[in-house]
């Protein structure tokens, strides 16, 4: 099994869409992405469209990829923004939300 890990990306497109090139590219299996993922400069409050206006489409590409984004918030990424976040992680069939997942999940999910 082939896994690609990114962390504190803070919205950052391009390396997002890099990441997923590399992982296409390289014929990986899983991308985890470890956390900071959302914006960090400006009004922080803007980390939810984040989520709907980029994540969401990015989310897609890994469906239509078959590749698997493991992913989770971090601590730079605003709490208030968990439920949509994981709503929107729960409409693709390869994005896992792994905050509070237990190991055992996480391998399943992958096999599966």
């Amino acid at each position: 099994m082939k896994l690609l890990y990114a962390t504190d990306l803070h919205g950052v497109t391009w390396k997002y869409n890099k990441i997923l090139r590399i992982a296409e590219d390289s014929n990986v299996d899983a991308v985890i992405l470890g956390g900071d993922m959302l914006p960090k400069e400006g009004n922080l409050f803007n980390q939810g469209k984040y989520i709907m206006n980029y994540l969401d489409g990015y989310f897609a590409k890994f469906d239509d990829a078959g590749i698997y984004c493991l992913c989770c918030l971090g601590n730079d990424d605003l709490m208030i923004f968990d439920d949509l976040f994981t709503d929107t992680c729960l409409k693709y069939s390869n994005v896992v939300n792994i905050a509070g997942r237990k190991k055992k999940y996480l391998i399943m999910s992958l096999l599966v």
